[in-house]
């Protein structure tokens, strides 16, 4: 086997380390450097940047200048950020320094880590220097000063005495100390906001003390709903919470506080004076009746006065009065009747309404309920009771506007005129007229009529009769009774044929006819004032014809026709009926033709019976006729006779 030489291996690691020293120098040649690491705190951080940072604290090596916030990796800084107290770390362009040189940051004038943000509303007027005062003035060093900027760049001072404008706007904070050292720059947000127009309420605001006014009745003197009152305010002009509810009752010579609210501000606290005033009192109302035949004498109206009224007052009305505000009056003279109306007016010293109150005389007429008059009273049958009767035909010399009442007394049922009697029962009712009935002050009145309902009579109810014609005969004379119902109240009253013709309830009904059917009679019941008419009718009905029966046909044995008709044995009848073998109809039928020389027919009476057909119900009786067969006479038997010629 052929083994290499180990003798150039330690020169391969010569020369290697040689070159890694080599380019370890040459990069390192290349980083930047951090002249003093830890330099002292600088004195004017205000808008200093990682660019100033370069400048005093690093030598550039050739390859730029880099800064991060950590010894590897970490984020890497803008040269023209601002630098904030801290540690960073350096690096150049190519980042390959390896190790990067750190250097500590501190200030002279520290930050302060506040938030300078603040809202104002534009009705404060707020300056910068309020801001300063509100805000900043807690962090400026003692003994120091403060800067505020326009601009990030700090070029464009801001004076204190300047006003915030309307809006958001941002401020460059510098605080400086006693030495003159400046701190980084920290921004504040400061922003104005619109208040709400002052309201503009009436002042001062009178009230009356009889309407019990609140809150809620005040003028606020603004369309806007969104405000508040308050009951005081303290020295810098703004409202005391809390806010007075509507229904806080209002306070002479108080003053309130409006103020209207919106979400960031709100307006000037305006005040109200309020002035609440008693009002004068003319009294409550009152009236006064009289009847026009008994007026009172003269008298106060001001005693009839309700409540408590003032004496300040005068009086008017359709009279003149006197003694003041007595208003002394004498009423004799108003016999018409009617309302009178005196007023009594108190006028006011205040801004509260004038009052006023009435004395109400009502002047009623006497009024007459009348009498009875010749009509009364009044009888009706009960089946001619009207619909709509006029109760005051039974009265005269009465007045209008007056009530009825069913009965004798003022608490029976009220009815009105004309009235419906057409449900009333037989009977004696009685109806009275009312006149000045209470509250009015007039003698009350009263009339009482009467109306009379008379039971009316019974004639019975109809059973009407119908009658075959061929039985008139048999019920004849027919009884008119038997042609009602019994109900009727008596066998007394009249009947009449329909000519009105007084008639006997025994009626021949012989003479009646189906051509004059149906013959109407009437039953009349009259008790003297009301009567009850029944009408009955009798109706005749066709009857059919068995006919009468002839004579017998006789006929000699074998001598009888071959053909012959039934009917030749009747008279009058109506061939519409039925032929029976025998004396009755319990034989079998037979043909009107019949052949009687048949070998049938032998010496003999045979008989017949005609059953005619009925006509609706009526009916006719059975007739029975008959055929004689006689025998031939015997003659004998022929004997020869022999002569002798």
């Amino acid at each position: 086997m052929k083994t290499k030489s180990l003798v150039r291996f330690p020169r391969f690691i010569g020369s290697f380390i040689m070159v890694f020293l080599w380019t370890a120098f040459s990069l390192n040649a290349q980083c930047p450097i951090v002249t003093n690491p830890t330099p002292p705190p600088i004195c004017d951080a205000s808008g200093y940047t990682f660019s100033n940072l370069s400048a005093d604290y690093v030598t550039n090596g050739g390859n730029g200048i880099v800064w991060y916030d950590a010894i590897s990796d970490g984020s890497l800084i803008n040269n023209n950020e601002l630098v904030k107290e801290g540690t960073y770390y350096v690096d150049d362009n190519s980042g390959t320094c390896g190790i990067r040189q750190s250097i500590v940051v501190n200030f002279a004038v520290g930050a302060t880590g506040e938030n300078f943000d603040q809202i104002y509303c534009s009705n404060e007027n707020a300056t910068v220097q309020s801001y300063i005062d509100d805000v900043l003035d807690s962090e400026i060093p003692t003994g120091g000063s403060i800067e505020l900027y326009n601009d990030s760049a700090l070029t464009d001072l801001v004076s204190p005495s300047d006003d915030l404008p309307n809006g958001a706007k941002s401020y460059y904070i510098v605080f400086v100390d006693n030495s003159g050292c400046k701190s980084q720059i920290e921004v504040g947000q400061v922003g104005v906001f619109d208040a709400p127009a002052n309201p503009t309420p009436t002042s001062p605001q009178i009230f009356c003390s009889d309407t019990n006014p609140t809150i809620a009745d005040l003028n606020p003197g603004t369309t806007e709903t969104n405000y508040s009152w308050y009951a005081n305010v303290d020295g810098s002009g703004e409202p005391i919470p809390p806010a007075l509810s509507n229904t806080t009752v209002l306070v002479d010579g108080s003053t309130y506080y409006i103020q209207i609210n919106s979400f960031f501000c709100t307006s000037d606290a305006v005040g109200v004076m309020v002035e609440v005033y008693d009002p004068v009192d003319a009294g409550s109302s009152s009236t006064l009746e009289y009847c026009n035949d008994n007026l009172p004498s003269a008298f106060n109206l001001f005693d009839e006065l309700g409540g408590t009224p003032e004496t300040t007052g005068t009086w008017s009305g359709p009279l003149t009065t006197s003694n003041g505000y007595q208003g002394t009056v004498d009423i004799s003279s108003l016999t018409t009747a009617g309302n009178y109306i005196f007023t009594y007016s108190v006028l006011s010293n205040n801004d509260c309404p004038d009052s006023t109150a009435t004395v109400t005389i009502t002047v009623n007429e006497t009024l007459s309920a009348g009498n009875a008059s010749a009509t009364n009273p009044e009888s009706f049958c009960e089946s001619n009771l009207p619909t709509s009767f006029d109760l005051f035909t039974l009265l005269e010399n009465y007045d209008l506007a007056g009530s009825w009442t069913q009965g004798t007394l003022i608490t029976d049922p009220v009815v009105l005129t004309p009235i419906d009697l057409s449900s009333y029962t037989s009977g004696t009712y009685n109806f009275t007229y009312w006149q000045n009935v209470a509250p009015n002050p007039c003698p009350q009145e009263s009339t009482t009529v009467q109306v009379i309902v008379l039971e009316d009579p019974d004639a019975g109810v109809a059973i009407n009769q119908v009658f075959c014609e061929n039985e008139l005969s048999t019920n004849s004379p027919f009884n008119l009774f038997d042609a009602l119902d019994g109900s009727q109240d008596h066998d007394s009253g009249t009947w009449t044929d329909v000519s009105g013709n007084t008639i006997s309830s025994n009626l021949d009904i012989t003479n009646l006819t189906v051509a004059g059917s149906p013959y109407t009679f009437n039953y009349t019941i009259d008790n003297g004032t009301c009567s009850d008419t029944e009408p009955i009718t009798i109706s005749v009905e066709e009857a059919p014809e068995s006919g009468t029966a002839n004579a017998p046909a006789e006929f000699c044995e074998g001598e009888a026709p071959t053909s012959y008709d039934l009917f030749d044995l009747l008279e009058n009848e109506d061939q519409t009926g039925t032929w029976y073998v025998g004396s009755d109809t319990s034989g079998a039928t037979a043909n009107n033709i019949i052949n009687p020389s048949g070998s049938g027919f032998t010496a003999g009476t045979y008989y017949y019976t005609y059953d005619v057909a009925t006509i609706g119900s009526c009916d006719d009786i059975d007739v029975t006729v008959s055929i004689i067969i006689n025998p031939l006479p015997n003659a004998g038997t022929p004997t020869p006779a022999t002569f002798c010629a």
